[in-house]
């Protein structure tokens, strides 16, 4: 499973996380950025330390989880 994590600065300085599950695996950092700066534009999210005003990074996480059965 992989994890698409989008981390902004919000008005405090404090950051923000979003995460989606699943992203394209073909997704480039151009495309990323964009995302990015169409989130901050919308103005649609904001958190406790005020509306998303930059971003600060991007990154795939991968997760692998091995079930053991139990009996």
């Amino acid at each position: 499973m992989f994890t698409l994590e989008l981390l902004f600065l919000n008005e405090e300085g404090s950051t923000v996380k979003i995460s989606v599950d699943d992203p394209r695996t073909d997704l480039t950092a151009v495309e990323i950025e964009q995302a990015m700066d169409a989130i901050i534009g919308a103005n649609v999210f904001t958190s406790k330390g005020g509306n998303f005003i930059e971003k600060e990074s991007a990154r795939i996480i991968e997760r692998n989880v091995t079930d053991f059965e139990i009996a």
